[in-house]
């Protein structure tokens, strides 16, 4: 359709549509009906034309142009309206892309900062690693090193006396002694690892011994530094149970392992075999072990019988942000050895009963002869989770928290060994736990602990002839511990607060035995 041509009623002007209106149409139409017809008469000649029609037309024309300029000025009015609207809009969705960009820069100089930030936190921390690793001491052989350390102690405790126990050994504490002093070797390869290490102390007496002697093939991690993820090991290592156990002693910032940890695997390291690896964030190991550690109070490192320990832990590491986690379960199913009896020859016994040193008739007593009893098993269970939480507040500021739980029958083989076919006659429920709480600061470190141990949690229902006799064989400790850390040592200082049920009170009844201990101890390693 042809642009210039347009329906009646309506005019088109450059730029413009412009509608004629009603009250325009009709005016015409009065205009062109009142117009005044004149004849003209033959000749050709024209009559003059009437001035009020003029005079109308004149009219109708300045209203035509009147109202034409109105709908031009509304027409423009309204073209100015929706050019105002348009850069309003077009300023509106400029502000909001500029706003949105804005938000997303500000977003992306965040993120920028906290990647700087854990970045500089990560190189402060294997800095501040650096500096507290010990020296170390090379070999020429590649792989090989060698480390060691020495924990020189002295002790003060409140049941000291100037006295010797039935076996004839001191009954003083109060003293200086070398609770550990090791010395080890490594030897390190891509796919294979060895380790050897020997301790001495003075805690008994002078002690030199093979503490540690293992040889492994391995599945390296990915990445320099990463665990392995695959590890299988035969010989002597320390016992995979739960996390204190397996810790290394320069490691722990108290003096000593729980007394739970002491119970159920007492010196810690025992011979065997152990598969062990992590993969991300998971961890796990399972050993199959003698199941008589170095620390055995019957056959220390020894197996009387051919059933083996079975053990293991599955555990998670993950750091996140300021945070660091720690925790798993651990499980222990075992074999326990009663010893048997020899036989025995009737004999007669003097009692001299009137401490006069004369014989009196009924003086003499005889005692029958007792058959062999043969030696005997029993099986022995154990159960453990941990859990532990570290934040790092700043490089130097550090916060930790954790715990252990232990439940088992029959596993105590260091302070109240257990042994069903004994004396007793029945098996023992053992319940074990801690908590400890370490704030670090640079060099500084202080920590606190409450731990708790019950080796027999039935002792108050079983009583002699099956009368309940209420005992508690319970012990716990509350410890304190203050120390000064340097890349090539600590120097810690330790009070526990010891609670048992080993003393009598003047009735004769079971109570505390004061032993309430403290411990400075010197520490040097390389």
């Amino acid at each position: 359709m042809n642009p210039d041509v347009v329906k009646f009623g309506q005019t088109r002007c450059p730029g413009k549509d412009l509608t004629w209106g009603p009250s325009v149409l009709a005016l015409i139409a009065v205009v062109a009906v009142s117009w005044p017809v004149r004849a003209y008469p033959q000749g050709g000649r024209r009559q003059a034309v009437d001035p009020d029609a003029v005079a109308a037309i004149e009219t109708a024309e300045a209203d035509l142009a009147e109202r034409l300029s109105g709908e031009e000025s509304a027409a423009k009015g309204r073209e100015d309206a929706i050019r105002k609207e348009a850069a309003a809009a077009i300023t509106a969705v400029r502000d909001e892309a500029e706003r949105r960009m804005a938000a997303d820069r500000n977003e992306w100089q965040a993120e920028m900062l906290r990647l700087h930030k854990a970045l500089d936190e990560a190189a402060a921390r294997a800095e501040e690693r650096e500096r507290s690793r010990p020296p170390t001491v090379g070999a020429a052989l590649p792989g090989l090193s060698f480390y060691g350390y020495v924990q020189a102690d002295y002790q003060m405790t409140q049941s000291s006396e100037d006295q010797l126990d039935s076996a004839g050994q001191p009954l003083n504490q109060d003293r200086f002694l070398i609770r550990r002093a090791r010395l080890g070797a490594l030897f390190e390869r891509t796919y294979g690892e060895g380790r050897i290490e020997v301790d001495g102390n003075t805690v008994n007496g002078p002690t030199f011994r093979l503490l540690g002697a293992e040889a492994s093939a391995k599945l390296p991690g990915p990445g320099e530094g990463a665990a392995p993820l695959l590890k299988a090991t035969i010989g002597s290592f320390r016992v995979p149970f739960g996390q204190e156990v397996p810790q290394d002693d320069r490691d722990r910032l108290f003096m000593e392992r729980s007394t739970a940890a002491q119970a159920f695997f007492p010196g810690q390291y025992d011979l065997g075999a152990r598969l062990g690896g992590s993969w991300h964030f998971l961890r796990y190991v399972v050993a199959v072990m003698n199941g008589q550690p170095i620390g055995d109070s019957t056959f220390p490192e020894l197996d009387p019988n051919h059933q083996k320990d079975v053990l293991g832990r599955l555990g998670v590491e993950q750091s996140a942000g300021q945070w660091d986690v720690a925790g798993g379960f651990s499980g222990l199913r075992g074999t326990g050895f009663h010893a048997g009896q020899a036989a025995t020859q009737p004999t007669v016994q003097w009692v001299d009963s009137s401490e006069t040193g004369v014989f009196t008739p009924g003086a003499l007593t005889g005692i029958p002869g007792a058959a062999a009893t043969p030696s005997s098993t029993f099986s022995r269970i154990g159960f453990g989770a941990d859990l532990a939480f570290t934040l790092r507040w700043a490089p130097a500021l550090t916060t930790s928290l954790a715990g252990e739980l232990y439940l088992a029958d029959n596993l105590d083989r260091g302070i109240f060994p257990a042994d069903p076919n004994g004396v007793l006659g029945r098996d023992l429920r053992e319940l074990g736990y801690y908590v400890y709480l370490i704030q670090a600061y640079g060099r500084w470190r202080l920590g606190a602990r409450y731990d708790y141990y019950n080796p027999d949690q039935d002792a108050n229902k079983n009583g002699a002839k099956g009368l309940p006799v209420p005992t508690d064989a319970s012990y716990s400790t509350l410890a304190v511990v203050a120390a000064c850390v340097a890349p090539w040592g600590r120097l810690l200082v330790e009070f526990d607060r010891n609670r048992n049920h080993l003393g009598l009170n003047l009735a004769g009844m079971p109570a505390d035995l004061a032993n309430d201990a403290v411990v400075v101890r010197g520490e040097v390693s390389f």
